[in-house]
């Protein structure tokens, strides 16, 4: 039969120390001998990381999987929850629901940054996907898998830090099954998951039907001025046919289907708690303290995100003369709908002020590959192929703002403030990569192995830029006005490599080096929508240059008696070339020109091209003395450093003696519009050297301790108590931000309940947060404040003497917390397959 069962042993399930791929009993007789004598087995773990299977051991790179045992004893529900046990990753859904942040190996994917075209390339099934996909579908899921340092000679896209797969189940072709799931917990909490597999034809064709509806209160962040909760629904459904014709021939597809709604609050805290100074605006609402353990938000409505995704997968292989042509292809649908309250203070209650969006983009992917099956000549293996990507996608936005009339000479308003919407268009793109790999393997004898490979890439981007004032209409008719230095017309030709050399000294000992490089396409961020030309330093820090990174790696991957025990230990150097180095907390402040033509003191995330330099080490560590007891541990150390360049800032003012002026230095106190003007002269953001500070906002040190322990009960069930410390060091996560560094702080999930002996059912009762943990993880340096227009109306005739703006500060800003404790109990029950 060629159908083959996944599953790791007890011993083994809470390790998630392998990649891609599978996991199988190893056959050799001598731990079926110390199975029979009680002894503890780990299963040896086959992976794909190089298109073949192999022994995780054996593969010359670092690579970590959550597999489908660990999901579920983890009760891992969203994406975001793999870094917790995956230490040095960190996963960060975006609030406007475009897109994720991601975190490896020192330097961030930020997708309001550099779009899909990421530090990681997430996959579906061999597939590049857009990330939020992947992290609003975590059901049925085979394994996780995580590659980490550059990628592209052997899949998919080129990518600097590392690619992250989520598999799904395959059907199974000779046994009909399936399973249902569920989770309620605290906080409203309910996710229900299930699956039927049925073989339609024994050992040739099998459909399996996996579906998900998922409910929680996200952050559980509540608003102190609105009865609306927060909330999130996700709805999905997957379809995939699995059809096995002959031993040598084989094809799936998988459809699959996905929609959810948001309802967020932005939390907030008192910037009195931290600042004694500040004085907010005469008149600013006054809600009484609000400290990080309260959870709580002022907006009087909250932000909104819907999503929809439809992705199609298809695949076929044929094995012919010893060797195996693989054809893998994709077309993902999406459709994003956001609206984002800008009045977080809550100055204007009874106005809707927000920046609406809608995106619209389709992905599509087509990959072929040759590889052999019987090693050529006795020596080499191979991989050879061509890859196709293209994302093509428009967006729409409408950026609403308060305008106030006021008399002229006295400045009194003299009406309600309204509403004023400014249309904002940006027309679709045409981003395509095609590109031809190779990657040969040389084995010299069972000990040694040199590796190496090429890709060829051929880059188009053409965008026709960001056009303010205008909307899909008027752009049709020829009657917007193109932003300056946000048209792109990009072709670029580029090639990577790989190299690795690997010696195995014994059975058990293995050492390898490995070298790589990678290449990004040129960025343009979008966010800063004045209404007047961009200044060469606006120019400077949105449209950025390709990106290129060189990576150099050791390490030695080891286990010890009768492989009850693993040690793995990396280092590595990287270094980049114009990294899109994205500001953070709330942004930079920057003069903005407003919808009424009036300077007005705006924010943006503004981006950087700078060099960066990492430092890394990565262990790990599995121990499974017997077969009721594991232990595992993971730790990971990861320093990245901006070398010499200028960086986007605010800086009107000496921080020494608070006068007008720039020193080069970014301004620990926000200056008013006026010295922002005397300061900046024609431009209107300022530069500061940079050199010295982190490239991410993640702290350097990062680990995770976990532990099993199970008890048979009786001959039909087993006991079990699982336990899982995340631990994340010390981190500085705005340089220009005096007032968020973020001390150590490790959260303790613990997990209790009983299953069947032979893995039928499973009830857990489970505590995450357990000592309910309320650590900073972000903070805003600036207090939430709210632009205003100000026109100003001269009598007898009420025409317009001038327009002006104002600035509302409020008593509060902006933070982010560690989600709130959580009991709950998940249930699992399975028949046949699974």
């Amino acid at each position: 039969m060629r159908s083959k069962r996944a599953f790791v042993l007890a011993g083994s399930s809470l390790l998630a120390i392998a990649v891609p791929a599978y996991a199988q009993q190893a056959e050799q007789p001598a731990p079926v001998a110390a199975a029979e004598n009680g002894a503890s087995i780990v299963s040896e773990i086959i992976v794909q990381a190089r298109r073949r299977d192999e022994s995780l051991q054996d593969v010359p790179l670092v690579v970590n999987a959550v597999t489908a045992d660990t999901i579920d004893k983890l009760n891992i529900r969203n994406f975001t929850d793999i870094s917790s046990v995956v230490p040095g990753l960190q996963l960060t859904p975006n609030a406007n629901g475009i897109g994720t942040s991601s975190s490896i190996r020192g330097v961030n994917h930020d997708v309001n940054v550099s779009a899909e075209n990421g530090t990681i390339q997430y996959y579906r099934n061999d597939a590049p996907v857009p990330s939020n996909f992947v992290f609003q579908t975590m059901y049925d899921v085979g394994q996780i898998e995580v590659l980490r340092g550059p990628q592209g000679t052997l899949r998919g896209r080129s990518t600097p830090s590392g690619s992250i797969t989520a598999t799904t189940r395959l059907p199974d072709l000779i046994e009909p099954g399936g399973y249902i799931a569920g989770t309620f917990g605290s906080g409203s909490t309910a996710n229900l998951n299930g699956a039927l597999n049925v073989p339609v034809i024994e050992d040739v064709l099998g459909i399996r039907v996996a579906g998900l509806h998922k409910f929680d209160r996200l952050n559980r962040v509540t608003s102190i001025n609105s009865d609306v909760k927060p909330s999130s629904e996700t709805n999905a459904i997957r379809a995939t046919v699995r059809f096995e014709p002959t031993q040598w021939l084989r094809f799936g597809f998988l459809y699959e289907g996905m929609q959810s709604k948001s309802l967020r609050y932005d939390q907030v805290r008192s910037v009195s708690d931290y600042n004694a100074d500040y004085t907010p605006s005469a008149g600013a609402p006054d809600y009484g303290r609000i400290g990080l353990d309260d959870y709580l938000s002022v907006q009087s409505r909250p932000s909104t995100v819907t999503q929809k995704f439809q992705f199609y997968n298809w695949n076929a292989e044929a094995d012919i003369l010893g060797q195996r042509l693989v054809y893998v292809g994709s077309r993902t649908s999406q459709h994003y709908h956001s609206f984002g309250v800008r009045d977080l203070a809550n100055f204007f209650p009874d106005l809707a002020i927000g920046q609406e969006a809608d995106t619209r983009g389709t992905t599509s992917s087509h990959e072929v590959r040759l590889q052999n099956l019987d090693r050529v000549a006795g020596l080499f293996d191979y991989v050879v192929g061509y890859f196709e990507y293209a994302v093509p996608s428009r967006t729409i936005l409408n950026d609403s703002s308060i305008t106030q009339l006021r008399l002229a000479g006295l400045g009194i308003p003299i009406a309600a403030p309204s509403v004023t919407n400014t249309p904002i268009y940006l027309p679709k793109g045409t981003p395509k990569e095609q590109s031809f790999f190779g990657n040969v393997t040389l084995h010299l004898g069972d000990a040694t192995e040199l590796s190496g490979g090429l890709r060829r890439i051929h880059f188009t981007d053409f965008r026709d830029g960001l056009f303010i004032s205008c909307t899909p209409e008027l752009y049709a008719a020829g009657s917007c006005r193109r932003q300056n230095g946000t048209q792109s017309d990009v072709k670029e030709n580029t090639t990577i490599y790989s190299a690795s050399i690997k010696h195995r000294f014994t059975p058990g000992l293995m050492i390898y080096a490995a070298t790589g490089s990678s290449w990004r396409p040129p960025v343009v961020a979008v966010g800063n929508f004045t209404n007047a030309n961009y200044t060469p330093n606006e120019v400077a820090h949105v449209s950025l240059p390709s990106e290129s990174s060189k990576s150099y790696e050791i390490g030695v991957k080891s286990d010890w008696f009768d492989h009850k025990l693993t040690f793995n230990l990396t280092a590595y150097h990287q270094k980049y070339k114009n990294y899109p180095y994205r500001a953070g907390g709330a942004g930079i402040a920057y003069i903005n020109i407003n919808s009424a033509g009036a300077p007005a003191i705006g924010n943006f995330n503004f981006v950087s091209a700078v060099p960066v330099k990492v430092n890394g080490v990565e262990a790990e560590l599995a121990f499974s003395p017997t077969s009721q007891l594991s232990f595992g541990a993971t730790l990971n150390y990861a320093k990245s450093t901006i070398g010499n360049a200028l960086l986007a800032c605010t800086d009107a003012l000496n921080n020494q003696t608070g006068a007008v002026g720039s020193d080069g230095i970014a301004d620990t106190d926000t200056p008013t519009l006026a010295q922002m003007q005397q300061a900046y002269g024609g431009e209107r953001v300022a530069v500061c050297p940079g050199g010295g500070q982190s490239a991410t906002f993640q702290p350097k040190w990062t680990g995770v301790l976990r532990a099993e322990y199970n008890q048979p009960v009786g001959d039909q069930m087993d006991a079990y108590l699982r336990g899982l410390f995340s631990w994340r060091g010390k981190s500085r996560t705005d340089p220009g931000n005096r007032f968020d560094d973020v001390g150590a702080y490790g959260l303790f999930n613990l997990y209790g309940g009983l299953r069947s002996a032979k893995g039928s059912w499973e009830v857990t009762l489970y505590a995450k947060n357990l000592f309910d943990t309320a650590k900073l993880l972000t903070q805003d340096d600036l207090a939430q404040f709210t632009p205003v227009t100000d026109v100003f109306l001269a009598p007898p005739t009420f025409s317009v003497a001038g327009i002006g703006s104002s600035v509302y500060n409020s008593r509060y800003t902006g933070v982010t917390v560690t989600a709130p404790r959580e009991f709950g109990v998940t249930f699992r029950v399975a028949v046949g397959s699974r």
